[in-house]
């Protein structure tokens, strides 16, 4: 079968899965670990306007190689040694005390690589695998905490208005705070990310781009959260609106840091119960 039926299947893997999943008997509610704050980019999410988080991840990375093929055809793996560290910021009920180190709850780091493989001049695989740990302040507990994967890109259509790419990405994710007690969640996602000149818009002498994406991910296990004695609120998938302005030919450069685009992205549930508006920095498959 070609690559690109297989990544159409895997699109439209998510809307069976959920398909299935009604047919299920509810799992019992379990609470979200804040763990899983690792996975989550900079930004403000909420459940039910009852909970809310503010994410910060500093994300410096180290490029060892660039996938490409050579002169000679020759495929090269790209390699990309990442160091994400996140803070979690569970309180605020003051804006001055914003910056105050103990608003941020959670403080995790969780090194990883991923190895981009160009499969051919359209097709591209990116498997990853973090390995980390968290601690969290108030209760002084500890968590290790991993995730991997494989993300997948192919180039649908190019032209000079518009570049355009299927998206595709399974993931796995898990953390274990105590000897006895460990939790796991997995998910498929599926979408179409697009490239487009902006005209004669111009930024230091290169010209702009505007990235955007549509991506939905799908949960095996859902995300639960206890609002109150009483209230649980469950999301098992997100859909993910993403808008950005990148330079023709380089990184956006901000200080010593580089960044593939900058823009926001916007999160939701098909319940509604969860929404999240994140920074935008680098595209989902190479983030």
């Amino acid at each position: 079968m070609r690559p690109i039926l297989i990544l159409m299947l895997l699109i439209m893997l998510p809307s069976v899965l959920q398909a299935q999943a009604v047919a299920q008997e509810p799992e019992p509610a379990r609470q979200v670990h804040w763990a899983m704050g690792a996975f989550f980019g900079t930004g403000w999410y909420q459940v039910e306007k009852n909970r809310s988080v503010f994410i910060f991840r500093i994300p410096p990375r180290q490029t060892i190689s660039r996938a490409r093929f050579d002169s000679e055809g020759q495929r090269k793996l790209g390699i990309e040694i990442q160091y994400p560290l996140s803070f979690g910021l569970h309180q605020m009920n003051d804006i001055p005390d914003f910056i105050d180190f103990e608003n941020y709850g959670t403080v995790t780091f969780t090194p990883g690589v991923q190895v981009e493989v160009p499969v051919n001049s359209k097709w591209s695989l990116r498997p990853y695998a973090h390995l980390g740990g968290g601690y969290e302040v108030d209760s002084g507990k500890w968590a290790g905490i991993w995730y991997g994967g494989i993300k997948s890109r192919y180039l649908l259509g190019e032209s000079e208005k518009l570049r355009w790419n299927l998206l595709n990405a399974v993931y796995y994710a898990g953390y274990k705070p105590e000897y006895e007690e460990r939790g796991r969640y997995g998910s498929v996602m599926g979408g179409l990310e697009f490239n487009q000149p902006l005209g004669k818009l111009e930024l230091a002498g290169d010209p702009l781009r505007l990235n955007w994406h549509v991506t939905y991910n799908y949960l095996f296990d859902k995300l639960n959260f206890h609002l109150d004695e009483n209230r649980v609120e469950s999301i098992q998938d997100q859909w993910e609106i993403g808008l950005a302005l990148a330079k023709e030919s380089k990184p956006i450069k901000i200080w010593f840091m580089s960044f593939e685009h900058i823009g926001l992205s916007y999160k939701r549930s098909s319940n509604g119960h969860y929404r999240a508006i994140s920074f935008n920095l680098r595209s989902p498959f190479t983030y």
